[in-house]
C-alpha cells in the first residue's frame, strides 16, 4: 500500500473571495436619494456641484484608500478643480469636466494595482456607459452565491408563512377601526396619494438611473489590461517586405521635398493675399478667399502632423536621416505657418460675417493643433518618445478644456458682434438680431451698454427679442440652482434696470 505524499496531491487553487455587495448597495442607494432631494424637480446649479463632491468622498470611502498621500493631495485638487468648474456655470463642457475630475479622483485614489493614466482615463469616460451592465451583472452574480445560503426568515417557505399573519392582521386593523375612533382617525390621517407620490414611475426610474451611473464608482472594479508578452510577435505594417520601398528613406525624402514646395506655395500666397494685401480676381473678395480657406487648412495641418509621425517613427528609416530630418523641421515649420493663416482667415471670415458659436471653437481648435504641431517638433528635436507626446498633448487638450469652462461665450460673442457692428459705426455686418437673443440672458450686458448708440428702429426690434431674456430674474429662485455666472447676471440686472422700452418711447416722442 503506497502512501501519497504532499507532492502528490493537487490542490485545487482557493477562489478569490467576493466582494460584499450589500454595503455598495446601500451607498448607491444614499446617492439616489441625494440626487432626488438635490435634482428631482429642482433646476440644476451649484447642486451637481455638491453632488459631485459627495459621490467622491462616498465612492473613496466605499472602496478602499490605496493611494499615497501626495496622490491623494493631487487628486484632491484635481477634484476641487472640476467642481470650479460647474460652479462656475452648469454648461455640458463644465459637466463633462466635473464628472470626469471626480471619477479620476475615486479611480486614481483606490484602484488595485498600477495603470497607466490613459487607462484610468478610459475607465473614468466609460463609466455611464458600463453602469447598468455592471450593477445587472454583480447582482446576478451575488444572487448565484447565495443560492442556498439565505438566512431562514428570507426563505420562500418562511415568506409564505407570513400570508396568514398578515391578513389576519389586517382584518383585526379593520375591526378595531370600526370600533375605536381613535384608531379610524389615525388611519384616515395616512396620506396614501402622496405616498404613491413619492413612489411614482418617473421617480423609480430617476433612482434606478442615478444608482447605474454611480454603481461603478461605488463598486470600483478596474479591468487589467492582459499580459501579452508571452504571446508571439505578430508582425506589423513596417515589417512587410514592401513597406521598405513604400514608407522608406527614399520615398520620405521625396514627399517631403514635394510637400515643402507645394506647402511654400500656399504660404506664399497667403502672405500676398492676406497679410499683403495683393489685389484678388475680380469677383472675389478677401473674406470669400478666407472662408475657403479656414478649415480644409486645419485638416491639411492635422494629416501633415500624421504623415511626419509615421515618418520619424522610432526605428524607422528616417528617424537618423540627415536628409529627411532637416525636410521635416521645415516642414512642420511651414504647418506651424499654415495653421496661423487659417487663424487669420477665420479672423477675416468673422469680421465680415460675427461671430458665433461654432468659429469660436474653431478658432480654439485651431490653437490646439498649432500647439500639437509644436510638440511635434519639441519631440523631433530633442527626440522625446512618443509617451512624451501623448501626454503633453494630453496635458495640453486638459487646459485648454478646462479653461473653456470658465469663459462666457455668449458674453463673448455678443461684446464682438456689438462692438464690430454697423450699427454702432463698426466694419462689420448688421446685427443679427435673431441670433442675439438666442444667446440667452447673458448677452445683454453688452447690447444695452451700447443702446444710446443703436438707431430708433432697432430699439424698438430689440426690445420685443430682450423682454423674453429680462424674464430671467422672473424665474423661480432656489439654492440648488445658484451658479457663480448666473449671479453676476443677476447682481448686473438688479444695479441696471431694463431702459430699452424707455429709450424706444422717447425715441418716438
Amino acid at each position: 500500500m503506497s502512501i501519497a505524499t504532499a507532492s502528490d496531491i493537487e490542490i485545487a487553487p482557493t477562489p478569490a473571495p467576493a466582494r460584499p455587495i450589500l454595503r455598495p448597495l446601500l451607498l448607491a442607494a444614499a446617492c439616489a436619494a441625494l440626487a432626488d432631494w438635490l435634482f428631482y424637480g429642482w433646476e440644476i446649479g451649484i447642486s451637481l456641484a455638491l453632488f459631485f463632491g459627495a459621490l467622491g468622498i462616498v465612492a473613496v470611502a466605499g472602496n478602499d484608500l490605496r493611494a499615497t498621500c501626495k496622490a491623494q493631495i493631487a487628486m484632491s485638487a484635481v477634484l476641487v478643480a472640476g467642481l470650479l468648474a460647474v460652479v462656475e456655470d452648469a454648461n455640458a463642457l463644465s459637466v463633462i469636466t466635473g464628472a470626469l475630475a471626480t471619477a479620476m479622483f475615486v479611480i486614481f485614489l483606490t484602484a488595485r494595482g498600477t495603470a497607466s493614466w490613459q487607462r484610468q482615463l478610459f475607465e473614468a469616460a466609460t463609466i455611464p456607459l458600463r453602469g447598468p451592465f455592471q450593477l445587472a451583472g454583480d447582482l446576478f452574480a451575488t444572487l448565484r452565491r447565495m443560492k442556498g445560503q439565505l438566512p431562514e426568515w428570507l426563505r420562500p417557505a418562511s415568506l409564505v408563512a407570513w400570508i396568514v399573519p398578515l391578513a389576519a392582521f389586517a382584518v383585526f386593523l379593520g375591526l378595531f377601526a370600526s370600533a375605536n375612533p381613535l384608531i379610524e382617525y389615525r388611519l384616515t390621517q395616512i396620506d396614501l396619494h402622496a405616498l404613491f407620490n413619492l413612489v411614482s414611475a418617473p421617480r423609480m426610474v430617476f433612482w434606478a438611473l442615478i444608482i447605474c451611473l454611480v454603481w461603478p464608482l461605488i463598486h470600483l472594479r478596474i479591468r487589467r489590461k492582459p499580459n501579452r508578452e508571452s504571446e508571439p510577435r505578430v508582425s506589423s505594417v513596417a515589417d512587410l517586405p514592401d513597406m521598405d520601398d513604400l514608407f522608406g528613406a527614399k520615398a520620405i525624402a521625396r514627399s517631403l521635398i514635394l510637400f515643402n514646395g507645394l506647402f511654400a506655395l500656399q504660404t506664399g500666397l497667403d502672405l500676398a493675399y492676406l497679410w499683403g494685401g495683393a489685389t484678388l480676381p475680380g469677383g472675389m473678395s478677401h473674406a470669400a478667399y478666407a472662408h475657403r480657406g479656414a478649415y480644409p487648412l486645419i485638416v491639411t495641418a492635422l494629416l501633415a502632423a500624421a504623415f511626419v509621425l509615421i515618418a520619424m517613427r522610432p526605428g524607422g528609416p528616417a528617424e537618423n536621416s540627415r536628409l529627411i530630418r532637416p525636410l521635416v523641421l521645415a516642414w512642420i515649420a511651414q504647418n506651424v505657418l499654415l495653421v496661423i493663416s487659417a487663424i487669420f482667415r477665420l479672423d477675416l471670415y468673422v469680421a465680415a460675417f460675427s461671430l458665433t458659436y461654432l468659429r469660436l471653437a474653431a478658432l480654439i481648435w485651431m490653437g490646439l493643433v498649432a500647439a500639437g504641431l509644436l510638440l511635434i517638433l519639441i519631440k523631433i528635436v530633442m527626440r522625446k518618445p512618443n509617451s512624451w507626446l501623448i501626454n503633453a498633448n494630453a496635458a495640453t487638450l486638459a487646459v485648454v478644456l478646462y479653461g473653456c469652462c470658465f469663459i462666457n461665450a455668449p458674453w463673448l460673442v455678443a461684446t464682438y458682434n456689438v462692438q464690430h457692428c454697423r450699427e454702432v459705426g463698426g466694419t462689420g455686418p448688421t446685427l443679427d438680431l435673431k441670433y442675439l437673443a438666442s444667446l440667452g440672458p447673458q448677452a445683454l450686458p453688452p447690447i444695452e451698454a451700447h443702446m444710446k448708440e443703436f438707431p430708433e428702429m432697432l430699439l424698438i426690434s430689440l426690445a420685443t427679442r430682450l423682454d423674453s431674456n429680462r424674464d430671467y430674474l422672473a424665474r423661480p429662485g432656489n439654492w440648488r440652482a445658484w451658479g457663480f455666472r448666473a449671479w453676476r447676471l443677476e447682481r448686473y440686472f438688479a444695479t441696471y434696470p431694463p431702459v430699452w422700452l424707455n429709450q424706444s418711447d422717447s425715441g418716438k416722442g
